[in-house]
């Protein structure tokens, strides 16, 4: 899914109403029609409840009048206020017209109406169309609004976010309890640094003309279910083992060969024909005892790498999960990156990351599209320290292309960074993914699939889907607190069966 930038949005919203002979106001009404739909669906009976719904002078305060008018029709007990102002948009104007008079109140900023606790807040002030921060006049309405005990719910941005730019700390913005946010995500809505602002958000279908959306040119893409769907392979019924490739995975020193484990399991998991690991000789036995379906090779020393096997035979290769950065072990490493050949599949991982940083000039050594998975502090040590999200991007995408490699960035709405600038936000995972173990079952799942054949972009992207959707799934037998790598991995199988399914229906 193309994430739009605003004026794309507005641009796609006028072809939209050519292509399918509507009036802005008719899109405006399934627009909120959806949305509707959406908060009846939340909160089962929305006759039960009451809401204030907080309406701007635009097209997205027009949306918040026609929502309480469908929520007036269900039963809900609703009061609107509008923002005092000069001037209304047409189709605002139209949907004030629509409402009874008795029901719509007008205010100002800097005397924010009085709200009962027990009301559902609507967000409606501003949405996507907001091309600057919000002033200080309107800081008392807006602390009002994050100072209120019940639901807080926007309509497609909480307002004051600006959509596509990074918005400073001390930004005036709704804390909404969730956003429903028309077509796609905005691209300010994935950021770590909005995290205040955003937390749970869905995506409404609106029925946008899909050719006005092929027609934009975008560097950001939001990973959907469908997109994932189609990119999962087809497994013929005559395939055998070796069809489905034969994954190498090399870490583990004393105290942590479960990471080994952990990534090995996941890349059995994940459909790989064959998968072997190579660790220290400690991890031998309770290696062999515990993953049965895995075969083992050991280094000669007994607590960590100090050698590689040859890896010319193996359909692709994880390296460093669990490693430590031992000096024998960073000696090998070097060796190993030194004999790699431009059609090696190769996925780095967690210290075979650090070791890099620290010897940058093995980055020529990488093959084309090698897979690097860093979280926020290994990414740093590789591209140095960013002041903003939008630094960080940048970093990351010269990095990608000045070295060809692909670069995944771990967090919420983890973000796939590919040679040619492209990036993929991630639709699935959750909190409880944060937790010891949940990088080396990812490094797992993007080897499997690298072996199975996928190009090193789809098996990226498609990786981090899956792990996300696993984590999703184990979040509803576990919850939260109590998820553990494990988890996940147990998890996969419902992840891929959806899918499957996605696919057929």
């Amino acid at each position: 899914m193309k994430i739009l930038n605003a004026i794309q949005f507005k641009e796609v919203d006028q072809l939209t109403i050519a292509a399918q002979h509507i009036s802005s106001l008719e899109l405006m009404e399934r627009a909120s029609f959806a949305l509707t739909q959406a908060i009846e669906r939340d909160l089962k009976d929305v006759s039960r409840y009451s809401f204030v719904v907080l309406c701007g002078s635009g097209n997205n305060g027009g949306d918040g009048l026609a929502v309480a008018r469908m929520l007036l029709e269900k039963g809900a007990d609703v009061q609107v206020y509008l923002l005092n102002s000069p001037h209304y948009s047409e189709d605002n104007l139209q949907n004030q017209k629509k409402i009874h008079p008795d029901f719509i109140k007008s205010f100002e900023a800097e005397l924010p109406p009085e709200i009962n606790e027990n009301a559902i807040i609507l967000d409606c002030l501003f949405g996507v169309g907001l091309s600057r921060p919000l002033d200080e006049s309107y800081r008392p309405l807006i602390e009002s609004i994050n100072n209120h005990a019940g639901y807080i719910l926007s309509a497609d941005l909480p307002s004051g976010l600006q959509a596509d730019v990074i918005n400073a700390a001390d930004a005036i913005v709704v804390k909404a309890t969730k956003i429903y946010t028309f077509h796609s995500p905005k691209l300010a809505m994935l950021l770590p640094q909005h995290q205040e602002w955003v937390d749970i958000y869905e995506v409404i279908d609106i029925q946008l003309d899909p050719d006005a959306i092929r027609q934009q040119h975008v560097d950001h893409y939001y990973v959907t279910e469908h997109w994932a769907s189609v990119k999962l392979k087809s497994r013929n019924r005559f395939s055998h083992k070796g069809t489905f490739g034969h994954a190498l995975l090399i870490g583990g020193s004393y105290g942590k060969i479960g990471a080994v484990r952990l990534s090995a399991t996941a890349a059995a998991r994940s459909g790989c024909g064959l998968v072997t690991v190579y660790i220290p000789g400690c991890g031998y036995t309770a290696f062999q005892a515990a993953v049965p379906e895995i075969m083992v090779l050991t280094d000669s020393n007994n607590n960590h790498i100090a050698n590689y096997p040859s890896v010319k035979s193996y359909s692709a290769i994880g390296v460093g999960i669990g490693m430590g950065q031992e000096g024998p072990t960073g000696t090998a490493f070097v060796k190993l990156m030194r004999s790699l050949t431009p059609d090696t599949r190769l996925v780095l991982d967690a210290d075979a990351l650090n070791l890099l940083a620290t010897r940058q000039d093995l980055l020529a050594n990488l093959p084309p599209d090698t897979i690097l998975t860093p979280h926020p502090k290994e990414l740093k040590r590789l591209i140095g320290e960013w002041t903003d999200d939008r630094e960080k991007i940048e970093k990351v995408r010269n990095f990608a292309s000045l070295y060809k490699v692909i670069i995944i960035v771990k967090g919420a709405n983890t973000m796939t960074v590919v040679p040619d600038g492209k990036l993929y936000f991630n639709s699935t995972g959750n909190a409880g993914m944060a937790t010891g173990g949940s990088g080396d079952v990812l490094t797992g799942i993007i080897t499997s699939l690298l072996a199975q054949g996928y190009s090193a972009e789809d098996a990226a992207i498609l990786a981090v889907y899956l792990h996300g959707a696993a984590g999703d799934e184990a979040r509803k037998e576990w919850g939260e607190e109590s998820l553990i790598a494990s988890d996940i991995i147990t998890c996969l199988s419902t992840a891929f069966q959806r899918l499957r399914l996605s696919r057929i229906f």
